[in-house]
């Protein structure tokens, strides 16, 4: 496989990844618009499949990229993060869903009136849920972007391509603030860095000619 071959593989993964959560957005909201919201398990068997293949194409050229720089952490700590991603969600989803049906056992046993404020078990009870999942999604989301960092990090080192340091960094410093909303932008605004560095990257040969000085 060439290295031309492999950057095309990592653009089209990291482009999958950046574009769909905007198309995915922009379709949510017009099924909100125009009363489509029925549609939402189809509109999620279509994109998660895409964002998936998109993660896929990404860590396969990853992969050819550690061969190519001679370099296994590349490869190593894209999967490590990955893993994490895919991991946490499957740990996290049965937790949200265990803990929905245990508001709504709740629910049904202490019904709200309108008019009475709900009782301090329901209150108890949906501060919790939100904890849970707070703290969860932000324990993921370190560790994946601990990873990720490292492994762009690697990559830019062997590739001379400063984009990948911006893609990690912004990464890292996503998770560690996904405590508080701004860590999703700054996530995803690590993934376009990640594009732009695929698009911009040059040869091994390229690279260092291009770093060398004349010497005196």
């Amino acid at each position: 496989m060439s290295f031309e071959y492999t950057r095309s593989v990592a653009r089209a993964g990291t482009l999958l990844i950046v574009s769909l959560p905007l198309f995915a957005l922009a379709m949510y909201v017009a099924a909100f618009l125009f009363g489509f919201l029925q549609n939402t398990l189809l509109f999620a068997a279509v994109f998660m499949p895409l964002s998936f293949s998109g993660q896929i194409l990404f860590l396969l050229a990853m992969n050819r990229f550690s061969k190519y720089y001679e370099a296994r952490a590349i490869f190593r700590n894209a999967l490590y993060g990955f893993t994490t991603a895919i991991a946490g969600s499957l740990v996290l989803f049965p937790i949200t869903f265990g803990a929905l049906s245990y508001l709504r056992n709740i629910l049904e046993a202490n019904p709200i009136t309108p008019g009475t404020p709900p009782s301090v078990s329901i209150v108890i009870a949906f501060i919790a849920f939100f904890l849970i999942i707070w703290i969860a999604t932000f324990l993921i989301a370190l560790v994946e972007g601990f990873f990720y960092r490292r492994a762009f990090y690697a990559l830019a080192e062997k590739s001379g391509e400063h984009n990948f340091k911006q893609a990690g960094f912004f990464m890292f410093i996503g998770g560690l603030l996904m405590i508080i909303a701004i860590g999703a932008l700054l996530f995803f605004v690590g993934w376009i860095f990640a594009v732009l560095g695929f698009f911009s990257m040059k040869m091994a040969s390229q690279s260092c000619s291009n770093q060398q000085t004349p010497s005196k």
